[in-house]
């Protein structure tokens, strides 16, 4: 028999209805219903409205505080036939409307005046010369031209690197581009390279690659697609770790005080640290631990999801996790309590509003609050 285990349950309903529940968790979620049948699950008012609503909001909105809320229940099927596509694949679970108390709707008006936001597309470009170039408008532009070096913004908002030069008239001019808190962008390098930076990242680059290899500098956390050059090896410098590239996918960690990661996608990579070099495979990942490099098996969803708009949390320690939510939405976040052993499970989409990303951290049974533009977190 399964456990009766609510926040279990809540937890599975909530993963499938992202898509990302395993075959294991679907099974969990559907003998519970046949042992529970005429257990609820609760649904927020807001997100009942519609079949659009449901499917976008994924219980982004469902709020902890459900379960002390005054319940409607709406029959199953006579007034549900407009969801009925998204109600039905959830196992015919029965569907209620929450009435939110006069206190809840205060708290979330004022909510919504808070002066948090998620991140957006921006970030700021340095030449060789010093001269600053804001990334943040949108569109395609030329932002540089010399007889060496053509650089541009494109339609879909990356900025691009061109060689121009002849071999005459090749130098060693760095750029760097960095993205501040709760930006993000990316970057064509000049043989091709795509680069995307997370917030809080800086990349040092040559505006040319010379003939013997190729190499940037990162600080903060980026995804990259090396074009293949055998004549030419490319490496990251990420100040603890150095990664050899072989044309390939992957993803970098290395926020100054954090634990240094590289997780691969496809290809092949040589990580080196402290001296000791290990080469890793497609769903392989290295990482420092008691100076010593570890390389194990990982879920490269997990590592590579903010490329693709999410955050995704998968046992992650809470302070971890909750490092990368100030990061996107540049908040500041106050701890009150000292279990810091707590872990988060969950995937949040990176535009969530401030409002939304409370809720979905409540119902994932983090308790939380927007208080005076700052996230208080009880551990």
């Amino acid at each position: 028999m399964v456990d009766n285990n609510q926040f279990r349950i809540r937890q599975l309903a909530y993963k499938w209805l992202q898509g990302t529940c395993t075959a294991e968790e679907e099974a969990y979620l559907q003998q519970w219903y046949k042992e529970n049948n005429e257990a609820p699950l609760l649904i927020p008012e807001e997100i009942a409205t519609s079949e659009q609503q449901l499917k976008e909001l994924l219980f982004s909105n469902i709020k902890q505080e459900i379960e002390n809320s005054k319940v409607r229940r709406i029959s199953k099927w006579h007034k549900l036939a407009g969801i009925a596509a998204a109600v039905v694949l959830l196992f015919g679970l029965p569907l209620y409307l929450v009435q939110r108390t006069d206190y809840e709707q205060k708290q979330l008006i004022t909510k919504v005046q808070q002066e948090v936001h998620p991140g957006t597309k921006s970030a700021l470009l340095t030449l060789a010369d010093g001269t600053k170039i804001d990334l943040s408008d949108n569109g395609p532009h030329i932002l540089h031209q010399d007889t060496r070096v053509k650089i541009t913004t494109t339609a879909a908002g990356t900025v691009q690197y061109q060689f121009t030069a002849t071999k005459n008239n090749v130098g060693n001019r760095t750029n760097t581009i960095q993205t501040p808190i709760g930006t993000e962008y990316s970057i064509i390098l000049a043989d091709g390279t795509k680069v995307w930076l997370n917030a809080g990242s800086s990349l040092r680059f040559p505006e040319t690659f010379d003939t013997d290899d190729r190499e940037v500098k990162l600080s903060g956390e980026a995804y990259f697609e090396v074009t293949p050059d055998k004549k030419r090896p490319f490496y990251v410098n990420a100040d603890q770790q150095v990664i050899r590239v072989f044309g390939t996918h992957f993803n970098v960690q290395s926020y100054p005080n954090e634990n240094h990661k590289t997780t691969l996608v496809e290809g092949s990579v040589q990580v080196t640290q402290f001296g000791q070099s290990r080469m890793l495979k497609p769903g392989q990942a290295a990482w420092n631990a008691n100076n010593k490099l570890i390389v194990q098996n990982v879920n490269v969803a997990e590592a590579i999801a903010w490329k693709n708009g999410f955050f995704y949390f998968e046992s992650t320690p809470i302070k971890e996790a909750l490092t990368a939510i100030k990061r996107w939405y540049n908040v500041d976040i106050i701890y009150k309590g000292t279990n810091e052993k707590r872990e988060l499970t969950g995937k949040i989409k990176r535009n969530s509003t401030a409002q939304q990303l409370i809720e979905t951290l409540n119902f994932l049974d983090i308790k939380c609050q927007l208080k005076n533009n700052k996230i208080e977190v009880e551990l």
